[in-house]
């Protein structure tokens, strides 16, 4: 509303009120603010409660110009307005915002400066809080997520490099020896969730080294060759085992030290 406007109410709801007030009434009226009640609004303007009741103790939405009905009082909004009779309002209670004539025709009389709104549509709150909180989540959980993808592909590639660089250092004198030829098989293989990579090796077509059967104590020598070459890395290895004709050498990524700097 602008100061000097005047504002109607649709017809029904206004000569029903009008019928229930005596010629001449008038109801002066006050901006809802958040946190009101019908009764605590009736309190403050009536000096009881109860008079929410009364006919001329009324709560208009001034959007749809229309009277809001009684049994609709426990669900009154921000920004709406309150409507009491003159006469009924009790000492020392605000400056109106307005007043609505119940003789003649039904006008609402602007009588003070229009204040800007500040009060907040609490149905607005009922659908923005639970998306805030899901959206709140969303961002959390990609938040996590994009941490643990970043460690789990750290992990993966400190222990791809070790993997590669293990077989390397084993199959080197080897390769000499075979004179360029292959000289073993072998494969990696990862669980990332318990920081552990497998080093799988089986002898090149042709040849009977490495295997566990025939030179379990060669094997091992060459394990802790080559461990030794590698002492710097975070890894700690496990028991040597067969699997068909692979010798299985398991190995564990130590976080604490690749946290502590070791290469």
């Amino acid at each position: 509303m602008t100061t000097g406007s005047t504002y109607a109410f649709g017809q029904p709801d206004f000569a029903r009120l009008s019928g229930e007030l005596r010629p001449g009434s008038r109801l002066t009226c006050y901006p809802i603010r958040p946190g009101d009640t019908a009764a605590r609004l009736a309190e403050r303007f009536t000096g009881n409660a109860h008079n929410r009741h009364q006919a001329w103790f009324q709560i208009v939405n001034p959007t749809t110009e229309t009277f809001i009905p009684k049994s609709h009082y426990g669900l009154i909004q921000a920004g709406w307005h309150v409507c009491v009779a003159t006469e009924m309002l009790r000492r020392g209670s605000a400056r109106p915002r307005y007043q609505v004539v119940a003789s003649g025709p039904p006008l609402l009389l602007q009588t003070s400066v229009a204040q800007k709104q500040t009060g907040i549509d609490l149905s607005v709150l009922w659908w923005a809080t639970p998306l805030l909180l899901v959206v709140s989540g969303l961002v959390l959980a990609w938040v996590v997520a994009g941490k643990y993808i970043g460690k789990r592909q750290a992990s993966l590639t400190t222990m791809r490099g070790f993997g590669d660089r293990f077989i390397s250092e084993f199959e080197r004198p080897l390769f000499r020896r075979c004179a360029g030829e292959p000289s073993v098989k072998s494969r990696l293989r990862f669980t990332p969730r318990r920081h552990t990579v497998e080093v799988l090796l089986a002898p090149a077509d042709g040849r009977t080294y490495p295997n566990l059967f025939d030179h379990r104590k060669n094997v091992e020598y060459d394990v802790e060759r080559v461990l030794h070459l590698l002492k710097d890395a975070p890894f700690t290895n496990g028991p040597l085992h067969a699997e068909g004709p692979w010798v299985v050498i398991p190995f564990r990524l130590e976080t604490d030290r690749q946290q502590e700097g070791v290469p």
